[in-house]
């Protein structure tokens, strides 16, 4: 493309107390591409998002939009200059219709001067929807739609301002395959109609296959800006690490589980475990394994999972730990027989985002803390703990007693970790415990998994990444519909067999 860039970032600045969250970023993106955005969790991608949506105010640097020189001092701002933004956390308002959800930041349109037009209003989103999904009801409570659909409406409230760019921030997390191709449908359309799509994501192969060309930051700096057809991941991965390319580390990992179970002895059963999402799914799980839980969204492995945990309520079913059927029907008897669930919403149900990093490891196992004839815990010996699990998970912080909520993904995803580790457990349930974190954070989530372990504790790992599920787990069993259709031990597991069970498309060679 000739001309100047649809925007152009230069020499952007903000400094935080301790802080240089971004150093002198500079990058361009170009009308009609789709640019990809990528770098570990704190790197600054964030920031730069929050400076382009008017949300935050660099302290230094420029902003040109078709090579005028603009500010950007609130979201309104950003709104009149043709941006548009999807946010990993959804901002939609549940009471709400599709239609109005679709409509909301632009002008309603109106008959008699005042009342909502509510016919044309569903004509305009019904007209939007074409494109991008027309299974999708603008009459529909916006709460019927899937994780998918819901940031399609997102879009689509983008399209309908007829934004210019779009920043969609990690898109894709806990969607399925399919839909993680329908939302890259999207966004070639965008690009076909003139716009420009900056996309960010910790997922390198989507990086890889959709988009232009990527920027990535390390330490608040662009440390590589290139056209993607002339980089590839391993190039992504220095890039973004600063150290040399782990690219076999996947291998390595497998070929320590294709051996398949451990020979540690059963350290829970569950029998024919039912609710309104579950039918009747058993299995068992040793001491000393990892077993993956397959399946597309929707397929019932958190519904499962919660069962054992005691979070959704049970219509049939037992639950085994060390050969001996427990009670899990709450979440609290369910700690009592050894098991913890380190949940897939981390922020809103792992942790309290209000609370320090002190009182979130602590939570699960106050009563240990409380000094004799006092119903009160010890500061101090909750500090020295908080430390430890600092130390023992190598969790980045600038103090025990920093607010979560200012953490990165990888760093919450250490403190849910140390809340249970703190209290003690025979059986970890982690769901999707690598959703929107980068990879070096990952590797190090794989390395505390696989160290639980091989202390001979029991891990259950859920994940809509299967090549993650592969290398991590040394069996797998797969989910349709709320049924256990199959089962993956040792080199059977492959990427291949989970989806062919995921789709039906072979016999159930286990139960």
């Amino acid at each position: 493309m000739s001309g100047d860039p649809l925007v152009r970032v230069e020499g952007l600045y903000k400094r935080y107390p301790g802080v240089l969250a971004v150093n002198g970023a500079s990058f361009d993106i170009p009308l009609g591409e789709i640019v990809g955005l990528v770098g570990k969790n704190g790197a600054g991608k964030s920031t730069v998002i929050k400076i382009l949506a008017g949300a935050v105010t660099p302290d230094e640097g420029e902003i040109r939009v078709d090579g005028e020189l603009v500010t950007v001092p609130d979201p309104r701002h950003a709104q009149a200059l043709g941006f548009a933004f999807m946010h990993q956390e959804l901002e939609q308002i549940p009471l709400m219709t599709v239609a109005e959800n679709v409509m909301l930041g632009s002008k309603m349109p109106r008959r008699m001067g005042a009342l909502v037009n509510w016919s044309t209003m569903y004509e305009q989103a019904q007209e939007v929807l074409k494109d991008l999904d027309p299974s999708i009801d603008p009459r529909a409570p916006i709460d019927h739609l899937s994780i998918a659909q819901k940031r399609v409406i997102m879009i689509a409230r983008a399209l309908l301002a007829r934004a210019r760019l779009v920043v969609l921030d990690e898109p894709t997390t806990s969607i399925t395959d399919e839909e993680i191709k329908h939302l890259h449908g999207i966004c070639r359309q965008i690009k076909q109609r003139g716009g420009s799509v900056l996309y960010v994501s910790h997922r390198l192969e989507e990086i890889l296959s959709l988009t232009d060309r990527v920027v990535v930051m390390r330490d608040g700096e662009v440390e590589l800006t290139a056209l993607t057809a002339n980089t590839d991941r391993p190039r992504l991965i220095t890039a973004i690490t600063g150290k040399s390319s782990g690219a076999t580390a996947s291998e390595r990992r497998r070929a320590r589980n294709v051996g398949g179970r451990p020979d540690g002895p059963e350290i829970l059963r569950a029998e024919k475990l039912e609710s309104a999402d579950v039918r009747e799914v058993s299995f068992d799980l040793r001491a000393g394994e990892i077993l993956g839980i397959g399946g597309l969204v929707g397929a019932g492995r958190t519904e499962l999972v919660k069962l054992i945990y005691g979070a959704d309520p049970r219509i049939g079913g037992e639950v085994f730990v060390d050969g001996k059927a427990v009670d899990t029907s709450t979440p609290p008897k369910a700690l009592q027989a050894g098991i913890v669930l380190l949940p897939e919403d981390r922020r809103y149900e792992g942790m309290v985002l209000d609370f320090n990093l002190r009182e979130n490891v602590t939570l699960a196992s106050l009563p240990a803390f409380c000094r004799a004839h006092s119903p009160f815990p010890s500061k101090s010996r909750e500090r020295g703990a908080a430390r430890d699990m600092i130390e023992r998970l190598s969790i980045r912080t600038s103090s025990v007693e920093q607010p979560v909520r200012f953490l990165s993904g990888g760093n919450q995803q250490k403190v849910v970790l140390g809340k249970w580790l703190q209290r003690g457990a025979k059986v970890f349930i982690f769901d999707e415990p690598t959703a929107g974190i980068d990879v070096e954070a990952k590797e190090e989530i794989y390395r505390l998994v696989e160290d639980l372990a091989s202390q001979g504790k029991g891990i259950i790992f859920i994940s809509s990444e299967f090549s993650e599920m592969v290398a991590v787990c040394n069996r797998v069993i797969v989910m349709q519909e709320g049924r256990l259709v199959g089962e993956l031990d040792g080199d059977e597991a492959t990427e291949l067999a989970i989806v062919e069970l995921c789709y039906g498309h072979r016999e159930l060679t286990a139960a």
